[in-house]
């Protein structure tokens, strides 16, 4: 008897264990700042994302290891690619730029990133039309988990600084959706965009010392489940969403 008990007790631990499993959720719909309507997020198995709708609309590539590895655009006919390659670890160590021309895809540049214990610590410019000599990158600094701060640099020499705060109470849910660091269409790859996908907080205020820069203060709304629903930014008198999301979870 004693031992039907236990049994029964281990048979309802794993049943709870199961049903309190945090659910796996991911975008169906989604829009970026000045669209009117959201785009579409449709899903080929494990391998194939398409978000269209809006323009740009594009497709997302993934390997039998889940890791996303192109991007192209449009989704029909693109001209556009950029491409991933990846370390031991499993992080992006190059974003590669190339445009069709012809039936040809060429390239046009990329980014490099370095990494510390796993962070992002430098991201370096490379540019196929560069004048050799000038080299731009953005060395990160980082506080506890969050990113402090994007330091500019010309040939290793500090151009201007962005620094950026966080309520330290709201844990920042868009690191479940890093991957969009490199496709989702934003261009800023080192302001915002950084702390937005990789540090455990989200950013509440970017300030920075570069030419045409102005501050910038961000507002979030949430689902029932603590995913971000939508981001609002304010520049000076200027507000507008910037990023608005649908979820389905499993």
């Amino acid at each position: 008897m004693r031992q039907i008990i236990v049994l029964l007790s281990l048979s309802f631990l794993l049943a709870c264990k199961k049903e309190n499993k945090e659910p796996v959720c991911r975008f169906t719909k989604i829009a970026g700042a000045g669209s009117a309507t959201k785009s579409t997020v449709t899903y080929s198995g494990d391998t194939m994302v398409t978000v269209s709708g809006n323009y740009p609309d594009y497709t997302l590539y993934y390997n039998q290891q889940q890791r996303l590895v192109r991007r192209e655009q449009p989704a029909i006919n693109p001209y556009y690619r950029s491409e991933m390659a990846y370390n031991a670890n499993g992080q992006v160590t190059e974003l590669l730029f190339n445009t069709k021309l012809g039936n040809s895809w060429v390239y046009q540049g990329k980014l490099v990133f370095l990494y510390d214990n796993g962070r992002i610590i430098n991201v370096r410019e490379e540019n196929a039309a560069s004048q050799p000599g000038n080299m731009y990158d953005y060395q990160l600094t980082w506080q506890g988990n969050d990113i402090q701060s994007v330091m500019e640099r010309l040939n290793q020499q500090a151009i201007c600084t962005t620094k950026f705060s966080y309520d330290g109470t709201i844990p920042n849910p868009m690191r479940g959706f890093s991957d969009f660091y490199f496709c989702d269409g934003d261009a800023n790859y080192t302001n915002y965009k950084l702390p937005y996908y990789f540090s455990e907080h989200l950013v509440t205020k970017q300030e920075s010392t570069c030419p045409l820069s102005e501050t910038r203060l961000f507002n979030y709304t949430f689902t029932s489940n603590a995913l971000v629903e939508s981001m609002v930014g304010h520049t000076g008198y200027a507000t507008g969403v910037m990023w608005e999301y649908e979820y389905e979870c499993r």
